[in-house]
């Protein structure tokens, strides 16, 4: 069983609530907090994918579950197909320590709530 079932109801607005007054300025202090602990090298290209992904949750996750990650990520590997779609944002983002993916390691570094279906335990066989 994965858990999208135990965490749904109560923590739909997670997302939206942790990012809704959130400042550029509060975000890239958090970022660079965070990076720097992890000893991850931080651009200038991390930060604008980062802005972007903030701008798009305080933009569209008012009114509507935003906690699975599939809608994200193809929200920002159409934002960035100019230059290479998931194959770019993936490039930026494989190196940062503990994390798998664009989305875990954004939402690491920007000290944000996990996504819904971000991993799923419930995959595997029990003898």
């Amino acid at each position: 069983m994965n858990n999208a079932e135990n965490t749904a109801p109560e923590n739909e607005d997670l997302i939206y609530d942790a990012v809704k007054d959130l400042t550029k300025e509060e975000l890239d202090q958090t970022v660079r907090k965070n990076a720097a602990a992890k000893n991850f090298d931080l651009t200038d290209e991390h930060l604008g994918v980062i802005h972007s992904l903030i701008e798009h949750y305080q933009r569209d996750c008012k009114t509507r579950d935003c906690l699975a990650a599939h809608e994200h990520m193809h929200f920002l590997e159409e934002a960035y197909e100019f230059k290479g779609g998931s194959k770019y944002l993936y490039r930026l983002f494989d190196a940062v320590p503990d994390a798998r993916g664009v989305l875990m390691s954004i939402h690491e570094l920007a000290g944000l709530p996990a996504l819904r279906l971000e991993t799923d335990e419930g995959f595997g066989t029990a003898f």
